[in-house]
């Protein structure tokens, strides 16, 4: 998936898991880091998708964030909506992600197709539940 289809995604699972937690706003901040950190590893190559796409990565920072405590807690959980919300994407493309990888082979994929009109049907679904959470949108039932 593209920067674009991650960050919209990033706010809608923000937004939803707001309704319960009542973040601040200017939180999402750090669920849009999370969900372009992944990406990262863009440069190596063969490891793309394999390297930072996976559940160990997340979890080595978040146990390296809570034991020193370079930063709130809050922080770090945001910072994870992000992290497995790109997961979740990229789990839906043809490439697929390596979660378990380098202990694990197994790879989760989908059908979705980076750049094209599987992405961006994707990408306009998530923009306008969005736009319907946030209240930008309005739709009314007669």
């Amino acid at each position: 998936m593209q920067k674009y289809t991650h960050l919209i995604f990033a706010l809608l699972v923000f937004l939803l898991l707001n309704y319960i937690l009542h973040f601040p706003l200017y939180l999402a901040l750090f669920a849009f880091v999370g969900a372009m950190f992944p990406d990262l590893d863009l440069k190596f190559g063969k490891l793309h998708r394999k390297l930072l796409h996976n559940v160990w990565v997340l979890l080595i920072i978040l146990f390296v964030l809570f034991r020193t405590g370079l930063i709130d807690n809050i922080f770090a959980i945001v910072f994870s909506i992000g992290f497995v919300s790109h997961l979740v994407l990229d789990g839906l493309t043809v490439s697929g992600i390596y979660p378990f990888w380098p202990i694990e082979k197994f790879r989760i994929r989908g059908s979705a197709k980076t750049g094209k009109a599987s992405e961006y049907l994707i990408f306009v679904i998530i923009l306008f539940m969005v736009l319907l959470i946030s209240g930008i949108l309005k739709v009314y039932l007669f």
